[in-house]
């Protein structure tokens, strides 16, 4: 656990592990089976945060809560970072640990009565700063969770940013309303498809050894493009729902304040402007398509708020075919030409895809990475070759969520992804455009209103 400076600091940080000790102690009189049990999650979270800075260049922050119900449904997704030796045996010694002190202090030590209500009083009274910790300390943050964390502490650090969320939260969502609709398509309505491909990054100039053909359609629809360029992504490896949310809201990262960490777990609302609600209003349908579990990051209570009027997940690609342990990118592409094909009007898709995944099978993960890639690119290919089969044009944009978790990628400054905007009735000249994630939004309403931008 980062150490603290001073003593304003270090009481807020300790807040969690003496609540629980003294609490447990009050209620049990076992002071070994109440400070095991207070120091156990402890190691739990600093494990933890020593996998997230060093796979992810970043340390655990409040909202990274969400994420443990998913460890435990999605263990392959996360255990093998930490090493699951690791995870599996350190939770089995707790356990283990646990029970033979319940077993060794068969007697628990005399305490009065007064002496158990003072322990759980100190543990209230902790748990209670914990949520709502004290003014100053609050406006004392620097917002840049290496320096907190640092200054603060870890349990510090996200008892700090969780209080300064939740009290900026309803003035950034009113800053950026539903209402009226951001924008109003111009005749012809196209068909929208927006495309979050996992780990999608032109690695050429960056990884050597690379055949000059890696991404032979990325290349000819970046030579015809709207707009091509890097996208800067708030994240690196992993937090997928970062890009998403700024490329649906074109809300930035800065605007998002402390909520920036995990947009969708308190952020996300009904109440924020969205690509699918304001196309929604101009007539368009909106479905979402991933190929995965549909509770992964709350998106089966996020999307309906967004505006997306049907969700579609692994349940309908179950019959798809798989790559490795996820849906394929090829069958991501088929579902989107048959919806469009099958479509009374215009409609908007957003499909985020699985198949390039980490972990990435050893000895070579950069090479099975390299083969995803491949089969994303293909996959771009055919959704452009199927455009002249649809009734309406079709305006593709697809863009990386984050750089793949390579082993030594943390090594590189430059954490940017790739982006390009298509249009199958108005071929560009590849304009470079290097944005941010939140930009993909108002690339696709230039696009869409006809506006200059839109036609460079």
């Amino acid at each position: 656990m980062a150490r603290t400076r001073g003593a304003a600091a270090l009481w807020l940080d300790l807040a969690f592990p003496l609540a629980t000790a003294a609490g447990l102690l009050g209620l049990t009189g076992l002071p070994w089976f109440a400070g095991v049990s207070a120091a156990l999650p402890m190691a739990g979270l600093t494990l933890a945060d020593a996998t997230k800075r060093a796979v992810l260049d970043e340390p655990v922050v409040f909202s990274d809560a969400a994420m443990l119900p998913l460890v435990v449904r999605h263990p392959s997704l996360y255990l093998p970072f930490a090493g699951t030796h690791w995870v599996v045996g350190g939770f089995l010694f707790g356990v283990a640990a646990l029970a033979l002190l319940l077993s060794a202090e068969s007697h628990p030590t005399p305490l009065s009565w007064a002496a158990r209500a003072a322990l759980l009083l100190v543990a209230l009274a902790l748990t209670l700063a914990l949520f709502n910790p004290p003014r100053r300390l609050r406006r004392a943050i620097s917002r840049d969770p290496f320096a907190d964390t640092a200054r603060f502490g870890m349990i510090g650090t996200l008892s700090l940013y969780r209080a300064v969320a939740a009290e900026e939260r309803a003035a950034r969502r009113a800053a950026h309303p539903a209402a009226p609709p951001t924008f109003r398509p111009a005749e012809p309505l196209p068909h929208v498809v927006l495309v979050q491909a996992e780990s999608l990054w032109d690695p050429r100039g960056t990884l050597a050894d690379l055949p000059p053909d890696l991404l032979p359609h990325w290349d000819r629809l970046g030579a015809e493009a709207l707009a091509r360029g890097r996208l800067v992504v708030n994240g690196f490896g992993a937090n997928t729902m970062r890009a998403e949310f700024a490329a649906l809201t074109g809300i930035a990262a800065e605007a998002q304040g402390l909520d920036r960490f995990n947009p969708y777990y308190r952020l996300a609302s009904p109440l924020l402007r969205s690509l699918p609600r304001t196309l929604r209003a101009a007539g368009y349908q909106a479905l979402m398509l991933h190929p995965f579990d549909r509770r992964f990051f709350g998106r089966h209570r996020v999307m309906p708020a967004l505006g997306f009027g049907r969700f579609d997940s692994i349940r309908q690609f179950r019959a798809g075919p798989c790559v490795g342990k996820y849906v394929a990118d090829a069958a991501v592409a088929a579902r989107i030409v048959e919806e469009l094909s099958g479509a009374a009007g215009p409609v908007l898709v957003f499909a985020v895809t699985m198949q390039a995944h980490g972990p990435w099978p050893r000895p070579d993960p950069q090479a099975r990475w390299l083969e995803h890639l491949r089969d994303a690119d293909a996959m771009l290919g055919a959704l452009a070759d199927a455009a002249a089969r649809l009734d309406r044009p079709l305006l593709l944009c697809a863009y990386g969520d984050h750089q793949p978790a390579l082993p030594g990628a943390t090594a590189r400054p430059d954490r940017r992804t790739d982006w390009l905007l298509w249009r199958s009735d108005r071929p560009g000249q590849g304009k470079q455009r290097d944005i941010g994630a939140e930009g993909i939004f108002e690339a696709l309403a230039e696009a869409l209103r006809g506006g200059p931008k839109g036609q460079e």
